[in-house]
C-alpha cells in the first residue's frame, strides 16, 4: 500500500537529492564494472600509443585479483546505494528536520574507495615492471 507524504518545505528538494546520490553510486557501479572488463580482457582505457604485447604479458598475474576486487567494489556501491536511498525515504516519511548521512554508508564507501586506491596501485606496480 502506497505512503504519501506531505510536500512541504524541502521535501522535494531532499528527494531529488536522495535520486541524484543513487544515480551517483549507479555511475560508479558502471565506471567499476568498465574497470573490471578491461582487467579480464587486459586491454587499457584508452589504449597507449605504441602496441606494446610486453605490457599485457605482464598484467597476466594480477588480472583476476584485480577483477574480482573491482566486482566486490561495485556489489558494495549497489548496497551502499540501495541503503542510504530507503534510509532516506524512510527519513522523508518520518518526516525528519534534516537527512543525514550513516555510518554503515560511510563505511561501505570507504571500503569502496581504498579498493580503488589498491587497484590504481596494483596498475602502476605492474606498468612499471
Amino acid at each position: 500500500m502506497p505512503q504519501y507524504a506531505e510536500i512541504t518545505g524541502s521535501t522535494v528538494r531532499d528527494f531529488c537529492m536522495l535520486e541524484r546520490n543513487y544515480l551517483a553510486h549507479f555511475k560508479l557501479v558502471l565506471l567499476l564494472l568498465l574497470l573490471l572488463c578491461s582487467s579480464l580482457l587486459g586491454s587499457r582505457l584508452p589504449a597507449p600509443s605504441e602496441s606494446d604485447e610486453s605490457s599485457h604479458a605482464s598484467m597476466g598475474g594480477v588480472r583476476l585479483p584485480v577483477a574480482t576486487l573491482l566486482y566486490i567494489a561495485a556489489l558494495l556501491t549497489i548496497t551502499a546505494a540501495v541503503w542510504e536511498y530507503h534510509n532516506g525515504v524512510k527519513s522523508l516519511l518520518k518526516v525528519r528536520a534534516f537527512l543525514v548521512g550513516t555510518r554503515v554508508h560511510l563505511s561501505l564507501m570507504s571500503v569502496v574507495s581504498v579498493i580503488a586506491a589498491a587497484t590504481c596501485i596494483v596498475y602502476l606496480a605492474s606498468e612499471n615492471r
